[in-house]
């Protein structure tokens, strides 16, 4: 073989391993966004089951519930518990929401609607007056994240 055929040989190999290279990383950002959205999607999952647990307990505990967001005064103490952990319930619900969010395991979309969610809650005065006297027992940065929720001049 001469000189020229060798450095044929090499040139043409060295081009196959750059396309060999470039196919490998494109595979592994294939694989890489596929893994995300399936993360994404189990999340998604676990907060829907969490849902229907917590929207399960409210049910139970309907009159009770709507008695207390309409801010009763004649809740028994033990109704008063009851309608305090039903606010406990959703709001860990939505925390759960909100560390996934900024742990970027589900999308603003997904987000958004807890926000939503939580905002017409929190109109609700019996609701706000527990969640104001339980949400010390919550990280500040989801009170922080709860706070512009309050206003009452949002859609």
């Amino acid at each position: 073989m001469t000189q020229i055929d060798l450095n044929l040989i090499t040139a043409l190999a060295t081009i196959i391993g750059v396309i060999g290279g470039l196919i490998s990383v494109a595979f592994v950002v294939y694989e890489i966004r596929r893994n995300a959205q399936a993360i994404e999607g189990a999340t998604v999952q676990s907060l829907m089951s969490l849902e229907q647990q917590v929207f399960t307990a409210i049910l139970a505990n309907a009159q009770v519930y709507l008695r207390g967001c309409a801010m009763p005064p004649d809740l028994t103490d033990k109704e008063r518990l009851e309608f305090t952990e039903c606010v406990g319930m959703i709001m860990s619900m939505t925390y759960s929401a909100y560390v996934q969010h900024q742990q970027n395991l589900i999308d603003d979309e997904v987000w958004e609607a807890y926000e939503n969610a939580a905002r017409g809650r929190l109109r609700a005065g019996g609701f706000l007056q527990v969640w104001q006297k339980i949400q010390m027992g919550y990280p500040r940065s989801f009170r922080a994240a709860m706070a512009p929720l309050l206003a009452t001049d949002q859609p």
